[in-house]
């Protein structure tokens, strides 16, 4: 049990941050698709389950870096 607590505690840090950091690299260049927190927080699930549809992804290079920290 307290390795589910860890794991999830550790998972649910790791996208938030993820989002807010992409937020701040792309909010300017891709407002549409990463213009608030809640798109980026869709962003970093998709990212991070390894789903990643593709259709939106990190153009600066600032953005880039996120990416590879996820």
């Amino acid at each position: 049990r307290t390795e589910i607590v860890f794991f999830s505690l550790l998972t649910s840090v790791l996208l938030y941050l993820s989002a807010v950091g992409i937020y701040y690299c792309e909010r300017q260049v891709q407002p549409d698709a990463l213009g608030s927190i809640p798109d980026c927080l869709w962003w970093a699930v998709a990212t991070l389950t390894t789903v990643g549809y593709g259709d939106v992804y990190p153009v600066t290079v600032a953005g880039k870096l996120t990416l590879l920290i996820v």
